[in-house]
């Protein structure tokens, strides 16, 4: 898309005052995409006063604009373009407006844009203001770091001619003042998205807004600025008396933004810091050598820019929460608290702490006294509303406010339960006992709350996202809901309302609630299933109820399907084994195979009891499934199995020579199930035994290039004998070539027979010798001793090789000769 900026240069001259202003043109691609995936939110045209221009205060305030609107009658743009700002306010004449007597809450979606990577594509930011200015919907701060609610730091330059030159010098607006061109009587719950800190290398530096001449013959030239300092840190200055506890001169930043609960319109919110003065800034801040910066309570780094949901899917847009808990009688404090990121759009709550770097769920509470808002006697409430200002940045997004509850409007909430009718239980989030049984009758119970109001909560669009493994049990008037108001009115939910994928469920409620009709009880009944052998967690699922003047979210409560074990496992028949006594290291593996009827799965995680009984002892050994089918397989080595086992029976005791023995074998689930049983039968055979033993290495003698000898003897004694019982043999041997890497040696290794005849070894085997014999008791027969120094395994040179150390692999094989057995 191609973007055009204008730049306009209006020259003004009045009295001897000279104003310049750049006018841009930008895309407003992000704000219309933002807009666009924007959640359901309530019409603020109804609620709200129109943006009305503001009623300036203090000398030479530059901020004497509301640039706020409000798109398609739902969004609240506070900002849409560089160096704008705006607010806009709850409108009082309607009750909406924060009666400090109540508990009361404001429920909103944030966006504040993407940050491509710089966090003036995003700055300024955002406040939440309840405020009792006399202005009331006129009022406005500065913009810029001030946010639309904090006061303008005006910063005067003064160059001074004389008959001598020039000099200048620098003035402040004292805090008081700063503190007058502020909302008055406010509390401000700021989103900074950009960080103003004078010593910071991000620091923007002074904002020039206005210049003007002075005295005779405008002997004097006046610069006032913004010093854009007000998240300097200075941990030298104490926090003034009557601050919250967890108050600090600036705000820590990481990331992108903060938020924080300020003052804006009391003066001991502003101090003077000379930071910038041994600062890495202090040129680009020169001539000041000081600069005002805030005081911040309860601050808290947030990433302000576009985040991830609680199942990563990208979004523009952060849910904020804000509760007012009223003084107890005989006092004026307060408590004002906030969640931030604690929902996603489609409902889903996610408790405080939880979430992902972007989109963290936040919440900070902090006393407030009603003192502040400096109320006449009789007087409980106080407006409301959002400010907010951008960066200079000419791509910087917009700051953006969708509504979902409006205070003294309507207070509203939302609950939910599981109520399992089989076992006579109601689950709910707070419940130690959450488990139903697959196949159990449940109701999904959902009740909307109208605590107090001004106004009827109507059309309420239920959205129900319904949990996994549940079914819908429609009634004889094929209605899977009914929602039961208190003024006993029964509703039905007709079928049509579910989706196709019978997921979710959509609905509108025909009647409002209010004061009369206080409540709506809704309930799905069916039944939940699980067909798997594991216990099914079932998470939390989302249901939003979005009226004209409220929109509340509640969820499910997670829970446990047991699973209810009705299948049958049976084994396969084992065939006979064979068995040869004392055999060295014998084994006896058993390969159960079992196998789940009605298509009932085995899970690897699951354990199987596999029970052998072998005479009149009985021996058992678990293992995992190690399957995710109908069918599973293990081994067991009875015999290893005989041996680790603590009654230390001797194996050979329980499986005789020449005996056969009788084994059986069941098997159980981790549920209790077992196959039938299965018997085999053990043949212990007489045993045979073939080994052979050889060394490890054979070494040559050297040699050198004038080394004429044809064959090299061995260098070191070399190990070859056979050991047979019962068994016949033929015993051959064979060689990989000689190499030194990759270099061949000019020669091979050889066998020489007791005929003194040659066999060159290659990878094909040469016959050594045999044993056709078959020998009870057992018989070693040392090979390698009937060699003398010219016969046996030798190495043959066929001219010089280049020097090195070769290797080669000599393999021995000892074959029964079964035809002689």
């Amino acid at each position: 898309m191609m973007r055009k900026y204008v730049l306009f240069f209006i020259l003004t001259i009045l009295t001897g005052f000279i104003y310049i202003s750049n006018n841009y043109s930008v895309s407003f691609a992000d704000t219309n995409s933002a807009i666009a995936s924007a959640p359901e939110g309530i019409d603020i045209d109804k609620y709200f006063y129109p943006v009305t221009k503001p009623t300036v205060v203090g000398a030479h305030n530059p901020f004497n604009v509301n640039f706020a609107s409000i798109k398609n009658n739902y969004i609240l743009d506070l900002a849409d373009g560089p160096s704008n700002y705006g607010a806009l306010w709850g409108d009082a004449s309607i009750k909406n407006y924060i009666d400090l007597r109540y508990p009361q809450t404001i429920s909103a979606w944030l966006y504040f844009g993407s940050g491509d990577n710089d966090e003036t594509f995003n700055g300024q930011g955002m406040a939440l203001v309840l405020q009792n200015d006399s202005r009331k919907e006129a009022a406005l701060g500065a913009g810029g770091e001030g946010l639309g609610v904090d006061g303008y730091d005006r910063s005067i330059k003064t160059d001074v001619k004389l008959t001598a030159g020039l000099t200048t010098t620098t003035a402040f607006d004292s805090p008081q003042e700063v503190a007058s061109t502020a909302i008055q009587n406010s509390l401000a719950l700021e989103f900074d998205t950009q960080r103003n800190d004078a010593t910071s290398t991000d620091s923007p530096g002074p904002t020039l807004f206005s210049q003007y001449n002075s005295g005779f013959l405008n002997a004097y030239t006046n610069w006032n600025y913004s010093l854009n300092s007000y998240d300097t840190r200075d941990s030298r200055v104490s926090v003034p008396s009557g601050f919250p506890a967890n108050t600090s001169l600036g705000a820590s930043t990481g990331g992108f933004g903060h938020i924080s609960f300020t003052f804006p319109s009391n003066p001991n919110s502003y101090y003077n810091t000379n930071m910038v003065s041994s600062s890495a800034n202090a040129s680009k801040f020169s001539p000041f050598k000081s600069s005002y910066s805030l005081f911040h309570t309860e601050n808290t780094t947030a990433y302000l820019v576009d985040g991830t949901d609680s199942y990563g899917k990208t979004t523009p847009w952060h849910h904020l929460t804000f509760k007012w808990t009223p003084p107890e009688t005989g006092s004026t404090i307060g408590t004002a608290t906030y969640y931030f990121n604690d929902k996603d759009m489609d409902g889903t709550l996610n408790p405080v702490g939880s979430g992902n770097v972007l989109n963290k769920s936040i919440s900070k509470s902090t006393q407030v006294d009603t003192k502040i808002f400096n109320l006449q006697s009789g007087q409980h409430t106080v407006l409301w509303g959002f400010t907010g200002s951008n960066s200079s940045n000419s791509k910087v997004a917009s700051k953006l406010v969708d509504f979902e509850s409006i205070p003294s409007l309507v207070e509203a909430h939302a609950t939910s339960s599981i109520f399992d009718q089989d076992l006579n239980k109601t689950i709910t989030d707070d419940s130690t006992d959450k488990t139903v049984l697959g196949g159990d009758k449940v109701s999904l119970n959902y009740q909307l709350n109208y605590d107090t109001g001004n106004a009827d909560w109507n059309d309420i669009k239920a959205h129900f996202n319904l949990p996994k493994h549940f079914k819908l049990t429609p009634d004889a008037q094929n209605n899977i809901g009914t929602i039961y108001y208190a003024n006993g009115i029964i509703e039905g939910i007709p079928a049509s309302s579910l989706a196709t994928d019978k997921t979710y469920v959509s609905y509108t409620l025909r009647s409002p609630l209010n004061s009369n009709n206080s409540t709506a009880k809704i309930t799905f009944n069916g039944t939940v299933n699980n067909t798997t052998g594991k216990d099914l967690e079932v998470t939390k699922q989302p249901a939003k109820f979005v009226g004209d003047t409220n929109i509340s979210s509640a969820e499910t409560p997670g829970f446990t399907i047991k699973y209810n074990p009705n299948w049958s496992m049976s084994m396969k028949p084992l065939t006979d084994k064979n068995l040869l006594y004392k055999q060295e290291n014998a084994t006896l593996d058993i390969n159960p195979q079992l196998t789940y009827s009605d298509k009932h799965d085995f899970y690897d995680s699951d354990n199987i009891k596999y029970t052998f009984e072998v005479g009149n002892h009985t021996f058992s050994k678990t293992l995992p499934s190690d399957s995710n089918s109908d069918t599973s397989s293990n081994t067991i080595d009875l015999r290893e199995l005989i041996d680790n086992d603590p009654s230390k029976i001797d194996f050979w005791s329980l499986f005789p020579n020449q005996t056969d023995v009788s084994v059986s074998v069941f098997a159980t689930d981790k549920d209790g199930i077992k196959t039938p049983t299965q018997t085999f039968t053990v043949h212990v055979l007489q045993n045979k035994i073939l080994q052979i033993r050889t060394s490890k290495n054979i070494e040559f003698s050297d040699t050198t290039i004038f080394n004429k000898n044809k064959i090299l003897h061995r260098k070191t004694n070399f190990i070859l004998e056979i050991t047979s019982f019962r068994e016949p043999w033929s015993l051959s041997v064979s060689a990989t070539p000689l190499e030194d890497g990759e270099t061949p040696f000019n020669g091979s290794l050889v066998f020489i027979d007791q005929q003194n005849s040659m066999h060159p070894l290659t990878d094909a085997p040469t016959f050594v010798t045999d044993d056709r014999t078959l020998h009870d008791p057992i018989k070693v027969d040392d090979i390698s001793q009937k060699w003398d120094n010219n016969s046996g395994i030798l190495l043959k040179q066929n001219g010089n090789s280049k020097a090195g150390k070769y290797h080669a692999t000599v393999t021995w094989t000892a074959s029964d000769i079964a035809e002689n057995i």
